[in-house]
């Protein structure tokens, strides 16, 4: 690890040597291999998971259709989510996936309330936000549960759970009748972004296109 001492110090510049001079730490970094490497390593992934990620596009595709213009109400976060959400299913970040889907929910909910100026319903929280919608109609009661498993399945991803007690990971995982976490949570995600399209459709019935119009 080196020390690089500067010059000058100003009122900002944090941890300061006596002198007056400011020690600031050059973070290591690893030695990088040549530009053949990283082409290598990218080709031959690409290679590999090619078929499944086109797979895993089609049922995208399946969920959401073709790209679509929307206005989000939960703003660029949800913007955000959406967008890696879809990208992270396709190249196989599962876990991802099932928390983007909740943080794009909870923001479109969240920014609903937030335009109509009711931010102490906002300020509840995701399971507070889901039974008020609820309440208000702006989502059915099927929905409400779709969203609602969204949120408990993404619990045990979010927050340490210990053994195999009520709500941790452990539990879901012997409950769900996968093997392998591999296998769970990829189905995970499968559920999570149908809660997400659920959403979306409900919120904008003609989304749903017919088919003389496809």
């Amino acid at each position: 690890m080196t020390w690089a001492l500067l010059s000058s110090s100003s009122a900002n510049d944090t941890p300061s040597a006596p002198g007056g001079l400011t020690l600031t730490v050059a973070r290591f970094k690893w030695p990088l291999p040549d530009e053949a490497f990283f082409r290598r390593h990218f080709f031959d992934d690409e290679a590999v998971a090619l078929p499944y990620r086109v797979d895993r596009c089609r049922f995208i595709w399946e969920e959401f259709g073709p790209p679509a213009d929307m206005l989000l109400v939960g703003g660029i976060p949800a913007m955000f989510a959406l967008d890696e959400l879809r990208r992270s299913f396709i190249y196989g970040n599962f876990k991802a996936t099932v928390m983007l889907a909740q943080s794009f929910v909870e923001h479109s909910l969240g920014g609903m309330y937030a335009l109509a100026g009711q931010d102490n319903i906002v300020a509840k929280g995701f399971k507070k936000l889901i039974d008020q919608a609820c309440a208000d109609g702006h989502v059915t009661q099927e929905l409400a549960t779709t969203l609602h498993e969204l949120r408990t399945m993404r619990n045990p991803y979010t927050h340490h759970t210990i053994g195999a007690g009520p709500r941790t990971y452990m539990e879901r995982l012997a409950q769900s009748g996968h093997y392998v976490p591999e296998e769970m949570v990829v189905e995970d995600a499968r559920v999570a972004i149908r809660a997400v399209v659920d959403y979306l459709r409900h919120g904008s019935p003609h989304w749903i296109p017919e088919k003389s119009d496809l």
